[in-house]
């Protein structure tokens, strides 16, 4: 019983130092939480470099990214999916959505509705934790 709560006990200090060193305080969502003008949509973030999400908001790392997004409400028979490449900031909060000429355009491109910084975080210490991730990350390949 004794050796088991010292395994329960290692698990959890690793888990809580593996915490610890990751960074996402950074967050994608696609649907602003103030009305949309002129012809901008809501969207879903379906995938952040490759890697696939059901629902949002994302918490992303600092950093280059790939982010496919979809237009929820389509009637067209064009592809619904398209992707932006977005340089992350840290402690950013991102919100996309879809722009389109008009409500009949079919045609749409994704943009940058709107950015927030995240309260209660420091850019400075989420981009060493970043660059520490990304040093385990390679380390572990």
């Amino acid at each position: 019983m004794n050796s088991l709560c010292k395994l329960a006990a290692v698990a959890t200090l690793t888990l809580l130092a593996a915490c610890e060193t990751t960074a996402p305080l950074s967050y994608l969502s696609g649907k602003p939480d103030r009305p949309l003008i002129d012809h901008e949509y809501p969207v879903r973030i379906v995938a952040v470099d490759q890697t696939y999400y059901f629902q949002g908001p994302v918490s992303v790392t600092p950093g280059k990214h790939l982010v496919t997004l979809e237009l929820r409400h389509s009637s067209s028979r064009l592809p619904t999916q398209k992707t932006l490449a977005l340089d992350v900031q840290p402690c950013t909060r991102y919100y996309l959505t879809a722009k389109k000429i008009s409500l009949m355009e079919s045609k749409w491109e994704p943009r940058i509705f709107d950015t927030e910084q995240v309260g209660g975080c420091n850019a400075e210490e989420e981009l060493k934790k970043a660059s520490a991730s990304a040093g385990l990350a390679v380390s572990r390949s």
